[in-house]
Protein backbone atom coordinates (compact mmCIF):
# COMPACT_ATOMS: atom_id res chain seq x y z
CA UNK A 1 0.00 0.00 0.00
CA UNK A 2 1.72 3.45 -0.98
CA UNK A 3 2.13 5.77 1.95
CA UNK A 4 0.24 9.35 2.12
CA UNK A 5 2.57 12.23 1.32
CA UNK A 6 3.01 14.07 4.84
CA UNK A 7 4.98 17.06 4.44
CA UNK A 8 5.46 20.24 6.79
CA UNK A 9 6.70 23.41 6.99
CA UNK A 10 8.52 24.58 10.79
CA UNK A 11 9.20 28.60 11.08
CA UNK A 12 10.39 29.19 14.26
CA UNK A 13 7.71 32.41 15.55
CA UNK A 14 10.95 35.06 16.57
CA UNK A 15 10.03 37.52 13.79
CA UNK A 16 7.84 38.07 10.56
CA UNK A 17 8.03 35.29 7.56
CA UNK A 18 9.96 37.04 4.67
CA UNK A 19 9.90 35.57 1.38
CA UNK A 20 12.65 33.35 2.05
CA UNK A 21 10.84 31.22 4.62
CA UNK A 22 7.77 31.34 2.75
CA UNK A 23 10.14 29.57 -0.17
CA UNK A 24 10.46 26.86 1.59
CA UNK A 25 6.62 26.65 2.74
CA UNK A 26 5.78 27.08 -1.11
CA UNK A 27 8.10 23.72 -2.03
CA UNK A 28 6.32 21.52 0.71
CA UNK A 29 2.69 22.58 0.27
CA UNK A 30 2.82 22.64 -3.53
CA UNK A 31 4.52 19.27 -3.02
CA UNK A 32 1.44 17.86 -0.93
CA UNK A 33 -0.62 19.25 -3.79
CA UNK A 34 0.87 17.32 -6.44
CA UNK A 35 0.83 14.25 -4.35
CA UNK A 36 -2.53 14.45 -3.15
CA UNK A 37 -1.06 14.90 0.39
CA UNK A 38 -0.91 16.23 3.93
CA UNK A 39 0.62 19.46 4.80
CA UNK A 40 1.33 20.47 8.69
CA UNK A 41 2.35 23.40 10.30
CA UNK A 42 4.92 22.82 12.90
CA UNK A 43 5.70 26.08 15.29
CA UNK A 44 9.12 25.70 16.27
CA UNK A 45 8.86 27.28 19.79
CA UNK A 46 10.68 25.16 22.48
CA UNK A 47 13.52 28.82 22.32
CA UNK A 48 11.12 30.31 24.78
CA UNK A 49 12.66 33.29 25.73
CA UNK A 50 12.84 34.29 21.90
CA UNK A 51 9.44 33.00 21.00
CA UNK A 52 6.26 35.08 20.78
CA UNK A 53 3.24 34.14 20.39
CA UNK A 54 1.88 37.17 18.14
CA UNK A 55 4.53 36.23 15.59
CA UNK A 56 3.15 32.44 15.78
CA UNK A 57 -0.32 33.95 14.72
CA UNK A 58 1.33 36.00 12.18
CA UNK A 59 2.84 32.48 10.65
CA UNK A 60 -0.97 31.25 10.79
CA UNK A 61 -2.40 34.70 8.75
CA UNK A 62 0.93 34.85 6.60
CA UNK A 63 0.26 31.29 4.73
CA UNK A 64 -3.67 31.54 4.77
CA UNK A 65 -3.13 34.80 2.78
CA UNK A 66 -1.30 33.36 0.14
CA UNK A 67 -3.33 30.44 -0.34
CA UNK A 68 -1.52 27.78 1.64
CA UNK A 69 -3.93 25.40 3.49
CA UNK A 70 -2.51 24.11 6.44
CA UNK A 71 -3.65 20.54 7.63
CA UNK A 72 -3.11 20.32 10.77
CA UNK A 73 -1.01 22.47 13.03
CA UNK A 74 1.49 21.92 16.47
CA UNK A 75 3.37 23.59 18.69
CA UNK A 76 6.80 22.13 20.10
CA UNK A 77 6.49 23.92 23.29
CA UNK A 78 3.27 21.47 23.75
CA UNK A 79 5.09 18.56 23.42
CA UNK A 80 8.49 18.59 25.79
CA UNK A 81 7.18 15.48 27.96
CA UNK A 82 7.11 13.59 24.39
CA UNK A 83 10.99 15.01 23.73
CA UNK A 84 12.23 13.73 26.92
CA UNK A 85 10.82 10.16 26.44
CA UNK A 86 12.97 9.87 23.29
CA UNK A 87 15.62 11.64 25.01
CA UNK A 88 15.51 9.33 27.73
CA UNK A 89 15.75 6.20 25.20
CA UNK A 90 18.91 7.97 23.52
CA UNK A 91 20.94 8.18 26.83
CA UNK A 92 20.26 4.81 27.60
CA UNK A 93 20.90 3.13 24.38
CA UNK A 94 24.45 5.66 24.58
CA UNK A 95 24.01 7.92 21.41
CA UNK A 96 23.65 11.19 24.38
CA UNK A 97 26.70 12.25 25.86
CA UNK A 98 26.71 14.75 28.91
CA UNK A 99 29.30 17.42 28.56
CA UNK A 100 30.26 20.39 31.20
CA UNK A 101 32.77 22.62 28.78
CA UNK A 102 31.40 26.33 29.53
CA UNK A 103 31.07 28.48 26.64
CA UNK A 104 33.97 30.47 26.93
CA UNK A 105 36.11 27.70 27.14
CA UNK A 106 34.01 26.44 24.06
CA UNK A 107 35.10 29.78 22.25
CA UNK A 108 38.49 28.97 23.32
CA UNK A 109 38.97 25.77 21.56
CA UNK A 110 37.22 27.02 18.81
CA UNK A 111 39.33 30.08 18.20
CA UNK A 112 42.67 27.99 18.74
CA UNK A 113 41.67 24.93 15.86
CA UNK A 114 40.86 28.21 13.91
CA UNK A 115 44.14 29.92 14.22
CA UNK A 116 45.72 26.45 13.18
CA UNK A 117 44.26 26.53 10.54
CA UNK A 118 41.97 22.87 11.14
CA UNK A 119 38.08 22.63 11.24
CA UNK A 120 36.87 23.67 14.86
CA UNK A 121 35.11 20.19 15.53
CA UNK A 122 34.26 19.59 19.23
CA UNK A 123 36.63 16.89 20.51
CA UNK A 124 35.17 14.71 22.72
CA UNK A 125 36.43 15.96 25.49
CA UNK A 126 33.79 15.01 27.95
CA UNK A 127 32.83 11.65 26.13
CA UNK A 128 34.94 9.34 28.26
CA UNK A 129 34.84 11.73 31.63
CA UNK A 130 34.55 9.08 34.84
CA UNK A 131 32.00 9.52 37.23
CA UNK A 132 34.32 11.53 40.03
CA UNK A 133 35.01 13.89 37.19
CA UNK A 134 31.23 14.21 36.00
CA UNK A 135 31.27 14.96 39.97
CA UNK A 136 33.72 17.63 40.52
CA UNK A 137 31.84 19.46 37.79
CA UNK A 138 28.42 18.84 39.31
CA UNK A 139 30.47 20.27 42.68
CA UNK A 140 31.35 22.93 40.89
CA UNK A 141 28.18 24.18 40.12
CA UNK A 142 27.84 23.62 36.75
CA UNK A 143 25.37 21.74 34.98
CA UNK A 144 25.59 19.59 31.70
CA UNK A 145 24.55 19.83 28.53
CA UNK A 146 23.83 16.81 26.12
CA UNK A 147 25.52 16.34 22.60
CA UNK A 148 24.44 13.46 19.88
CA UNK A 149 27.57 10.65 19.10
CA UNK A 150 28.12 10.96 15.41
CA UNK A 151 29.10 7.82 13.95
CA UNK A 152 31.94 9.75 11.58
CA UNK A 153 30.65 7.63 8.64
CA UNK A 154 29.42 9.40 5.46
CA UNK A 155 26.25 9.49 5.06
CA UNK A 156 24.73 9.20 1.42
CA UNK A 157 21.18 9.92 0.52
CA UNK A 158 19.06 10.96 -2.70
CA UNK A 159 17.95 14.27 -2.81
CA UNK A 160 14.68 15.09 -4.64
CA UNK A 161 16.58 18.06 -5.95
CA UNK A 162 20.42 17.43 -5.74
CA UNK A 163 20.35 13.76 -6.60
CA UNK A 164 22.75 11.72 -4.60
CA UNK A 165 24.12 13.94 -1.75
CA UNK A 166 26.84 12.78 0.54
CA UNK A 167 27.54 14.43 4.37
CA UNK A 168 30.85 13.33 6.52
CA UNK A 169 29.81 13.20 10.07
CA UNK A 170 33.77 12.65 10.49
CA UNK A 171 34.05 16.58 9.72
CA UNK A 172 30.98 17.66 11.94
CA UNK A 173 31.08 18.55 15.82
CA UNK A 174 28.63 16.19 18.02
CA UNK A 175 25.49 18.85 17.92
CA UNK A 176 24.00 19.81 21.10
CA UNK A 177 20.66 18.89 21.73
CA UNK A 178 19.85 20.04 24.97
CA UNK A 179 21.30 23.09 27.03
CA UNK A 180 22.31 23.27 30.08
CA UNK A 181 19.21 24.46 31.24
CA UNK A 182 17.10 21.52 29.93
CA UNK A 183 15.98 23.08 26.82
CA UNK A 184 15.86 21.27 23.77
CA UNK A 185 17.66 22.75 20.91
CA UNK A 186 16.15 21.85 17.15
CA UNK A 187 17.57 18.37 16.13
CA UNK A 188 16.11 16.02 18.30
CA UNK A 189 12.27 17.62 18.74
CA UNK A 190 12.58 18.01 14.84
CA UNK A 191 13.49 13.99 14.26
CA UNK A 192 11.42 13.14 17.13
CA UNK A 193 8.37 15.04 15.68
CA UNK A 194 9.05 13.89 12.04
CA UNK A 195 8.99 10.08 13.23
CA UNK A 196 5.23 10.51 15.25
CA UNK A 197 4.07 13.11 12.91
CA UNK A 198 5.29 10.21 10.08
CA UNK A 199 6.26 12.60 7.82
CA UNK A 200 7.39 11.26 4.52
CA UNK A 201 8.89 14.03 3.14
CA UNK A 202 11.21 16.98 4.30
CA UNK A 203 11.48 20.15 1.81
CA UNK A 204 13.78 22.75 2.92
CA UNK A 205 16.45 25.22 1.98
CA UNK A 206 20.50 24.16 0.99
CA UNK A 207 21.67 25.61 3.80
CA UNK A 208 19.80 22.44 5.93
CA UNK A 209 22.21 19.92 4.09
CA UNK A 210 24.28 18.52 6.71
CA UNK A 211 21.93 19.28 8.97
CA UNK A 212 20.22 16.72 6.94
CA UNK A 213 23.14 14.18 7.66
CA UNK A 214 23.38 14.12 11.02
CA UNK A 215 19.36 14.06 11.38
CA UNK A 216 19.22 10.78 8.93
CA UNK A 217 21.75 9.44 12.10
CA UNK A 218 19.39 10.34 14.94
CA UNK A 219 16.58 8.48 12.71
CA UNK A 220 18.62 5.35 12.70
CA UNK A 221 19.68 5.55 16.42
CA UNK A 222 15.51 5.37 17.14
CA UNK A 223 15.47 2.71 14.69
CA UNK A 224 13.57 4.88 12.07
CA UNK A 225 14.15 5.63 8.04
CA UNK A 226 14.34 8.74 7.50
CA UNK A 227 12.10 11.09 5.24
CA UNK A 228 13.43 11.71 1.87
CA UNK A 229 14.83 14.92 1.51
CA UNK A 230 14.72 17.62 -0.72
CA UNK A 231 17.04 21.08 -0.41
CA UNK A 232 15.77 24.21 -2.94
CA UNK A 233 18.51 26.93 -3.72
CA UNK A 234 17.82 29.98 -1.37
CA UNK A 235 16.10 33.29 -1.86
CA UNK A 236 18.50 36.58 -2.15
CA UNK A 237 17.75 39.53 -2.04
CA UNK A 238 18.34 42.70 -5.52
CA UNK A 239 21.65 43.12 -3.51
CA UNK A 240 22.52 39.29 -3.33
CA UNK A 241 22.50 39.31 0.40
CA UNK A 242 20.25 37.09 2.20
CA UNK A 243 17.14 37.79 3.47
CA UNK A 244 16.57 38.16 7.05
CA UNK A 245 13.79 37.87 9.57
CA UNK A 246 15.46 41.33 11.09
CA UNK A 247 15.20 42.97 7.88
CA UNK A 248 11.05 43.81 8.01
CA UNK A 249 10.67 45.39 4.50
CA UNK A 250 11.18 41.63 2.98
CA UNK A 251 8.34 40.38 5.05
CA UNK A 252 5.18 39.06 3.81
CA UNK A 253 2.93 41.04 6.39
CA UNK A 254 5.19 44.16 4.81
CA UNK A 255 4.32 43.27 1.32
CA UNK A 256 0.83 42.77 1.61
CA UNK A 257 0.63 46.02 3.46
CA UNK A 258 2.25 47.61 -0.05
CA UNK A 259 -0.74 45.70 -1.90
CA UNK A 260 1.29 43.19 -3.31
CA UNK A 261 -1.00 40.42 -4.51
CA UNK A 262 -0.86 36.65 -3.00
CA UNK A 263 -0.34 35.05 -5.79
CA UNK A 264 2.25 37.42 -7.69
CA UNK A 265 4.60 36.88 -4.46
CA UNK A 266 3.88 33.18 -5.40
CA UNK A 267 4.50 32.96 -8.59
CA UNK A 268 7.81 34.94 -8.73
CA UNK A 269 8.87 33.17 -5.49
CA UNK A 270 8.85 29.63 -7.03
CA UNK A 271 9.57 30.49 -10.22
CA UNK A 272 13.03 32.63 -9.83
CA UNK A 273 15.88 30.20 -10.16
CA UNK A 274 13.94 27.15 -11.60
CA UNK A 275 12.93 25.77 -14.91
CA UNK A 276 9.64 27.60 -14.29
CA UNK A 277 9.30 30.38 -16.95
CA UNK A 278 7.89 33.72 -14.78
CA UNK A 279 4.56 34.09 -15.21
CA UNK A 280 1.38 35.31 -13.90
CA UNK A 281 -0.39 31.37 -12.42
CA UNK A 282 -3.50 32.16 -11.00
CA UNK A 283 -3.56 29.21 -8.63
CA UNK A 284 -0.86 27.30 -6.33
CA UNK A 285 -2.64 24.03 -8.19
CA UNK A 286 -1.64 25.41 -11.52
CA UNK A 287 1.79 25.81 -10.05
CA UNK A 288 1.92 22.27 -8.61
CA UNK A 289 1.03 20.63 -12.15
CA UNK A 290 4.23 21.77 -13.66
CA UNK A 291 6.76 21.64 -10.73
CA UNK A 292 9.31 19.52 -11.08
CA UNK A 293 12.10 19.03 -8.11
CA UNK A 294 14.63 17.66 -9.86
CA UNK A 295 15.04 20.92 -12.53
CA UNK A 296 15.22 22.89 -9.78
CA UNK A 297 18.72 25.40 -10.52
CA UNK A 298 21.58 25.00 -7.80
CA UNK A 299 22.34 29.06 -8.44
CA UNK A 300 20.79 31.17 -5.71
CA UNK A 301 17.25 32.86 -7.21
CA UNK A 302 16.99 37.03 -6.53
CA UNK A 303 14.12 38.22 -5.63
CA UNK A 304 13.69 41.81 -7.36
CA UNK A 305 10.90 44.03 -6.45
CA UNK A 306 10.68 45.62 -9.38
CA UNK A 307 10.23 42.25 -10.58
CA UNK A 308 7.47 41.25 -8.62
CA UNK A 309 5.84 44.50 -9.13
CA UNK A 310 5.30 44.05 -13.10
CA UNK A 311 4.20 40.65 -11.78
CA UNK A 312 1.40 42.05 -9.41
CA UNK A 313 0.26 44.56 -12.47
CA UNK A 314 -0.09 41.68 -14.89
CA UNK A 315 -1.96 39.40 -11.94
CA UNK A 316 -4.23 41.99 -11.48
CA UNK A 317 -4.73 42.12 -15.75
CA UNK A 318 -5.85 38.59 -15.39
CA UNK A 319 -8.32 38.68 -12.75
CA UNK A 320 -12.49 39.27 -13.55
CA UNK A 321 -14.66 41.17 -11.60
CA UNK A 322 -15.98 38.63 -9.71
CA UNK A 323 -12.40 37.49 -8.30
CA UNK A 324 -12.49 41.48 -7.03
CA UNK A 325 -15.56 43.05 -6.72
CA UNK A 326 -16.02 41.46 -2.64
CA UNK A 327 -11.97 42.62 -2.35
CA UNK A 328 -12.88 46.39 -3.03
CA UNK A 329 -16.48 46.41 -1.21
CA UNK A 330 -14.73 45.09 1.96
CA UNK A 331 -12.26 48.23 1.37
CA UNK A 332 -15.51 50.42 1.37
CA UNK A 333 -14.82 51.26 -2.55
CA UNK A 334 -17.06 51.51 -5.02
CA UNK A 335 -17.24 48.23 -7.00
CA UNK A 336 -17.89 48.80 -10.68
CA UNK A 337 -17.42 46.49 -13.51
CA UNK A 338 -16.79 48.80 -16.04
CA UNK A 339 -14.21 50.52 -14.70
CA UNK A 340 -12.65 47.65 -13.66
CA UNK A 341 -12.57 46.18 -17.18
CA UNK A 342 -11.06 49.52 -18.55
CA UNK A 343 -8.19 50.21 -15.39
CA UNK A 344 -7.36 46.61 -14.16
CA UNK A 345 -4.16 47.00 -17.63
CA UNK A 346 -3.11 50.19 -16.34
CA UNK A 347 -2.26 49.70 -12.46
CA UNK A 348 0.42 47.73 -10.48
CA UNK A 349 -1.73 47.53 -7.10
CA UNK A 350 -5.17 47.37 -6.47
CA UNK A 351 -5.12 50.74 -4.57
CA UNK A 352 -4.87 52.64 -7.25
CA UNK A 353 -8.29 51.61 -8.52
CA UNK A 354 -9.27 54.33 -6.09
CA UNK A 355 -7.22 56.83 -8.39
CA UNK A 356 -9.18 56.04 -11.38
CA UNK A 357 -12.76 55.83 -9.46
CA UNK A 358 -12.34 59.22 -8.26
CA UNK A 359 -10.94 60.62 -12.09
CA UNK A 360 -14.27 58.95 -13.37
CA UNK A 361 -16.38 59.82 -10.92
CA UNK A 362 -15.98 62.75 -9.23
CA UNK A 363 -15.47 66.45 -9.81
CA UNK A 364 -11.72 67.18 -9.70
CA UNK A 365 -10.09 70.44 -10.22
CA UNK A 366 -7.49 69.79 -12.89
CA UNK A 367 -5.32 72.33 -14.09
CA UNK A 368 -5.44 73.35 -17.85
CA UNK A 369 -2.57 74.49 -19.71
CA UNK A 370 -3.40 74.72 -23.51
CA UNK A 371 -6.52 76.56 -22.77
CA UNK A 372 -7.23 77.66 -26.53
CA UNK A 373 -6.70 74.15 -27.97
CA UNK A 374 -8.85 73.03 -24.81
CA UNK A 375 -12.09 75.34 -25.45
CA UNK A 376 -11.86 74.22 -29.51
CA UNK A 377 -12.13 70.95 -27.85
CA UNK A 378 -14.85 71.74 -25.61
CA UNK A 379 -16.95 73.29 -28.50
CA UNK A 380 -16.18 70.13 -30.48
CA UNK A 381 -17.86 67.32 -28.29
CA UNK A 382 -20.13 65.98 -30.02
CA UNK A 383 -23.94 65.99 -28.55
CA UNK A 384 -25.14 62.93 -26.37
CA UNK A 385 -25.83 60.49 -26.65
CA UNK A 386 -22.73 58.72 -26.39
CA UNK A 387 -21.56 55.09 -27.32
CA UNK A 388 -17.92 53.33 -28.90
CA UNK A 389 -18.08 55.93 -32.29
CA UNK A 390 -18.08 59.23 -30.29
CA UNK A 391 -14.44 59.32 -29.86
CA UNK A 392 -13.30 58.85 -33.53
CA UNK A 393 -15.63 61.43 -34.56
CA UNK A 394 -14.03 64.01 -31.75
CA UNK A 395 -10.81 63.52 -32.64
CA UNK A 396 -11.78 63.71 -36.48
CA UNK A 397 -13.63 67.00 -35.27
CA UNK A 398 -10.79 68.27 -33.81
CA UNK A 399 -8.28 67.56 -36.71
CA UNK A 400 -10.84 69.63 -38.93
CA UNK A 401 -10.26 72.29 -36.98
CA UNK A 402 -6.56 72.66 -36.12
CA UNK A 403 -3.17 71.35 -37.19
CA UNK A 404 -2.23 69.12 -34.37
CA UNK A 405 -1.54 64.95 -34.22
CA UNK A 406 -0.27 62.27 -32.54
CA UNK A 407 1.33 63.19 -29.14
CA UNK A 408 0.36 67.25 -29.53
CA UNK A 409 -3.18 66.38 -30.20
CA UNK A 410 -3.55 63.64 -27.62
CA UNK A 411 -1.79 64.68 -24.97
CA UNK A 412 -3.32 68.22 -23.37
CA UNK A 413 -6.98 66.03 -24.11
CA UNK A 414 -5.23 63.28 -21.36
CA UNK A 415 -4.31 65.98 -19.13
CA UNK A 416 -6.91 68.08 -19.10
CA UNK A 417 -9.60 64.76 -18.57
CA UNK A 418 -7.44 62.92 -16.42
CA UNK A 419 -4.95 64.99 -14.82
CA UNK A 420 -2.56 62.29 -15.94
CA UNK A 421 -0.30 61.83 -18.81
CA UNK A 422 -0.91 58.07 -19.24
CA UNK A 423 -3.57 55.49 -18.74
CA UNK A 424 -6.69 53.65 -20.22
CA UNK A 425 -7.49 54.33 -23.26
CA UNK A 426 -9.25 57.90 -23.99
CA UNK A 427 -12.15 56.66 -26.13
CA UNK A 428 -13.27 54.02 -23.13
CA UNK A 429 -12.52 56.51 -20.39
CA UNK A 430 -14.41 59.15 -22.00
CA UNK A 431 -17.85 57.19 -22.04
CA UNK A 432 -17.65 56.53 -18.51
CA UNK A 433 -16.63 60.06 -17.49
CA UNK A 434 -19.26 61.60 -19.72
CA UNK A 435 -20.18 65.10 -21.36
CA UNK A 436 -20.52 67.01 -18.62
CA UNK A 437 -18.05 66.49 -16.61
CA UNK A 438 -15.04 66.78 -19.44
CA UNK A 439 -16.49 69.93 -20.81
CA UNK A 440 -16.21 71.06 -17.29
CA UNK A 441 -12.27 70.06 -17.07
CA UNK A 442 -11.71 71.05 -20.48
CA UNK A 443 -12.93 74.71 -19.46
CA UNK A 444 -11.05 74.38 -16.53
CA UNK A 445 -14.26 74.86 -14.35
Amino acid sequence: MTKKTVTRFAPSPTGLLHVGNIRTALFNYLYTIKNNGEFILRIDDTDLERSNDEFAEQIILDLNWLGIRVDKIYKQSERIDTYKKYFNQLVEDGFLYECFETQEELDYKRKRLISRRMPPVYDRASLNLSKDEKNKYLDEGRKPYWRFKLSGKKIVFNDLVRGEVVVDTSTQSDPVVVREDGGFLYNLPSVVDDIEMQITNIIRGEDHVTNSGIQIEMFSSLGKNAPIFGHHPLLVDENGDPFSKRNAASSIKSLKDKNFEPMAINSLNISIGTAIEINSFQSLKEISDILDLSKLGRAPGRFSLDQLTKLNSSQLSILNFKEIKDRLKTENIAAYEPLWEIVKNNIDFLSEYTKWDKIINKDIKIENFDNEFLKLAADSLPNQPWDEKTWNLWIEKIKASTDRKGKDLFLPLRKAITGLEDGPELKELILLIGYDKIKRRLLGE
